[in-house]
């Protein structure tokens, strides 16, 4: 049994709202009892638990435009206790969108979404049914019997989950259990639960999780718990994926506000893109041996994301020697993002000129590396879309497109951006960026200081054809020759 209150509390419903349930008999009367501790209210209204399984699905009716009266009809039929497994519509197919095992749980650890891997991963067979789900608790004994066939260290791995689920729930989670189970399992199940200490309570947890299996095998994963408003996400990636970037988001050490990952689908959002292309004096993959060429790549790439995340940036999908970085705005701080980006490009060009001198010791070769850099601002789409290997930030916009072309622009090693990220910056921060247009495009020798030129004015027609720059033949750009920190 559990209190009016935590039933208002776990539902979201006001007290009028219970009451009216109540009048409709879509729910029973409360037993009334006094209060376990003094100085409270002096009775309290006690409702069975699965009253708050009823209300959700009346919610969840009502959101389908049905009426009150509708629903009640819908209840008249059925038994005051609901049954054990309730077959509906899979209602979070985004799960299935994910590439490896997720579950999502209620606040009471109810199963109330899985995909086909976590299935696969934990239970070993289908117990969604075809294109429906079955409401399970997580600690039911059917599903632990599963984990026993399955694993020999399933205490182990019952026990990080009990933690988890310790914060949502009480003991009296075993008072629901099917007392026609095995008596054994549950002496165990609930001795379990009284030794395992809860997890400490804060949105996003990662530990590691080892799954050892009878046949001999064994596989390594990372569990993450995440919370959403409809309960506890939990997902299972392989220990091996590659998921700082998700893990910095998620944990707040990252400028990207948590909505935009939250969100389940792309959204219109104001950022700053800084796209960056190597250029060397001759091709890299004929010049260097294969096992050299991916030792030379991997180290700037990876130099750039670190880049990327110290300058508060978002990293990009990476393409053979490029990548792009998003610039999110600051709450309070609006030029703040576009800012950081100059710095940025200043500190990936000192970061190149050490790896070309390194590898110039190293390989005892001629050739330079230099770094060419576009930055644009304005507003693209900006979603998250899963890899076999992480998950990914994704623009889609001219934004992005005519950053990236800025960077082709680029030539020699120079950092070019759009006249939109001067014009934004606040005058304290245009105080401390030196910029022009060269004599020439890359003469040495300077028109002005503080001039801005249309790309199409600085090539002829041919040149802008030939180096495919029609796009951003009318974005007025000007090039960074200096940033003051």
């Amino acid at each position: 049994m559990i209190s009016s209150k935590e039933v208002m509390s776990r539902t979201g419903i006001s007290r009028a709202t219970l009451n009216n349930y109540i009048g409709m008999d879509l729910i029973p009367s409360p037993s009334v009892r006094p209060p376990e501790e003094p100085g409270g209210p002096t009775k309290i209204g006690f409702f069975p638990e699965w009253v708050v399984e009823r209300i959700e699905k009346i919610q969840q009716l009502k959101g389908q435009g049905m009426r009150m009266a509708q629903i009640a009809m819908h209840f008249m039929d059925e038994d005051t206790e609901p049954p054990k497994a309730i077959e509906e519509p899979l209602m979070y197919p985004w799960l299935d969108q994910i590439v490896f095992p997720a579950i999502l749980v209620s606040r009471s650890w109810e199963i109330i979404g899985l995909n086909s891997v976590a299935e696969e991963l934990l239970v070993g067979e289908n117990i969604r049914g075809l294109g429906s789900q079955v409401r399970r608790r997580f600690l039911d004994p059917s599903l632990i019997e599963k984990l026993q066939d399955r694993f020999v260290n399933w205490k182990e791995i019952l026990t990080f989950h009990m933690k988890l689920a310790k914060r949502d729930v009480g003991a009296e989670i075993f008072l629901s259990l099917n007392r026609d189970e095995d008596s054994h399992l549950l002496i165990q199940l609930r001795q379990l639960w009284d030794e395992t200490e809860m997890a400490p309570s804060r949105p996003f947890d990662g530990q590691t999780l080892t799954v050892k299996y009878h046949h001999g095998g064994a596989e390594h994963y990372t569990l993450l718990s995440w919370a959403l408003p409809e309960g506890t996400l939990l997902l299972y990636p392989p220990a091996s994926m590659q998921l700082g970037q998700m893990l910095e988001l998620l944990t707040g050490r990252t400028k990207v506000p948590k909505p935009t990952f939250f969100r389940k689908t792309s959204s219109p959002t104001s950022l700053c893109i800084l796209a960056v292309s190597l250029e060397s004096e001759f091709h890299l993959r004929t010049a260097l041996s294969p096992s050299a060429y991916f030792d030379l790549i991997n180290q700037i790439i990876l130099g750039w994301h670190r880049c990327f995340r110290e300058h508060g940036a978002t990293p990009g999908r990476s393409c053979t020697e490029g990548s792009v970085c998003f610039f999110l705005e600051v709450p309070g701080r609006e030029d703040d993002h576009l800012f950081q980006s100059l710095l940025c490009a200043s500190a990936l060009k000192s970061m190149v000129r050490e790896i070309d001198r390194e590898w110039k010791s190293k390989q005892t070769w001629k050739n330079t590396l230099r770094v060419n850099i576009g930055i644009h601002c304005g507003r693209d789409w900006l979603g998250m879309m899963p890899s076999p290997s992480a998950f990914e930030f994704t623009v889609v916009g001219d934004t992005l497109v005519e950053a990236v072309k800025l960077s082709e622009f680029s030539q020699g090693g120079t950092i070019w951006v759009s006249k939109e990220v001067i014009e934004n910056l606040s005058p304290s921060n245009r105080e401390r960026v030196e910029f022009g247009i060269r004599l020439g495009t890359y003469e040495e020798g300077f028109i002005r200081s503080g001039l801005y030129s249309l790309v199409r004015e600085l090539f002829s027609e041919d040149e802008l054809k030939r180096k495919g720059l029609q796009d951003i033949g009318n974005l007025a750009v000007t090039e960074i020759l200096n940033v003051l920190t």
